[in-house]
């Protein structure tokens, strides 16, 4: 196979190429990145194509999809605090079968918008992640789904790693021990400010949780002690200011240098959609004084790189010897091959843009209908 492409993000640096010729062999693995004069009559995409890497969706909660747009009138603890927040009431009403049809809904919207990894928060136990092994099973295509659960019925079966709404919820030997039984280990962190001003970050800090959701209240001495600890941090900034929040500090936590990733967190409120968060933290950036290319690159690595690191996954960068996994952007008709900030163009344009998927030898029609 050969795409050939007006411009790509290339290697883990997403170094911006223009007119490349990209040959992956029978196994879909890339064999040479070269010019696009390279390739032949048959080739995949044209002078309209952007080549980018499939990104990374490091924060979702699938079941919630059941309830689209619900309890549009309250407020975040009303709607999803555990155990007695709308949501839970809500989950707690399901058949299993009606619950991983929701969860398959959500993981085929996401690989449809191109996403290449999905980590799932699932609430339940060890119950909650069947149910999204379930619908992981039946999916076709080429995505990596990663589901970790809570402490409840039959955890940590079915589970692949611990998945919390907030470390304040249990005592911290115990928390201790449920890190250390997983490699896998994630934690909303000051999404609020009631969680930050009662410690949930030096809770969190403490028992060695592998990365952090949300950070919307951390201070600029917060970042830092997150960086120190080389703890990643997932934004949700859709999420953060639909529930009434105050942004996330993007860029604070781009400044600093923390390894970000983005993720969509609830499907009853947002599409599992990684190009709007992109979008969404460039806007917020740039509304907390960060401007530039630079910025814009930042946010992409987030999206295309950090979110795999976060979660232990090679991300899936298009470079030679690696298997190619990526999505085909319209970079015309979106103004990208026009623009002067090609990365800004990519973070706010891309997305709408999606024209096709490619996993190795195999390709299928992305973006929503």
């Amino acid at each position: 196979m050969q795409v050939r492409a007006a411009l790509a993000l290339i290697g883990d640096n997403l170094e911006l190429r223009r007119d490349v010729c990209v040959t992956a062999d029978e196994q879909g693995v890339v064999e040479s990145i070269e010019s696009w004069g390279s390739c032949g009559e048959g080739s995949l995409g044209g002078s309209w194509a952007a080549l980018l890497p499939q990104p990374a969706n490091a924060h979702v909660h699938s079941a919630d999809g059941n309830f689209p747009e619900f309890g549009v009138d309250l407020g975040l603890h009303d709607l999803v605090a555990p155990p007695e927040g709308l949501k839970y009431r809500l989950l707690s009403s399901l058949s299993s079968t009606r619950t991983a049809a929701a969860i398959r809904r959500t993981y085929r919207a996401a690989y449809a918008l191109g996403v290449g990894l999905l980590v799932d928060f699932r609430e339940g136990g060890g119950t909650g992640c069947l149910a999204a092994q379930l619908a992981k099973a039946s999916l076709q295509g080429d995505i990596e789904v990663i589901v970790l659960g809570t402490p409840g019925p039959t955890y940590p079966m079915w589970c692949q790693g611990l998945g919390l709404s907030s470390p304040l919820d249990y005592p911290p030997g115990l928390l201790s021990a449920l890190t250390s039984q997983t490699p896998l280990s994630f934690t909303h962190v000051a999404e609020d400010p009631r969680n930050r001003d009662e410690g949930d970050l030096e809770v969190a800090l403490r028992s060695g949780f592998r990365a952090f959701v949300h950070g919307t209240y951390l201070s600029t001495d917060d970042l830092s002690a997150v960086r120190d600890h080389g703890v990643p941090l997932i934004l949700c900034p859709r999420s953060n200011m639909w529930h009434g929040l105050r942004p996330p500090p993007v860029a604070d936590a781009v400044r600093l240098g923390l390894t970000l990733g983005l993720g969509s967190d609830n499907a009853a409120w947002n599409l599992p959609d990684p190009w709007a968060e992109t979008e969404v933290a460039l806007l917020v950036a740039r509304s907390q004084g960060a401007r530039g290319e630079d910025l814009a690159k930042e946010i992409l690595r987030a999206l295309m790189v950090g979110g795999y690191l976060a979660a232990g996954a090679q991300p899936r960068i298009i470079a030679e010897g690696r298997k190619l996994h990526g999505v085909l952007a319209n970079a015309e008709s979106t103004g990208i091959l026009s623009a002067l900030g090609v990365y800004t163009a990519i973070a706010k344009r891309a997305g709408r843009g999606l024209a096709l998927r490619v996993d190795g030898n195999r390709l299928e029609a992305a973006g929503l209908a």
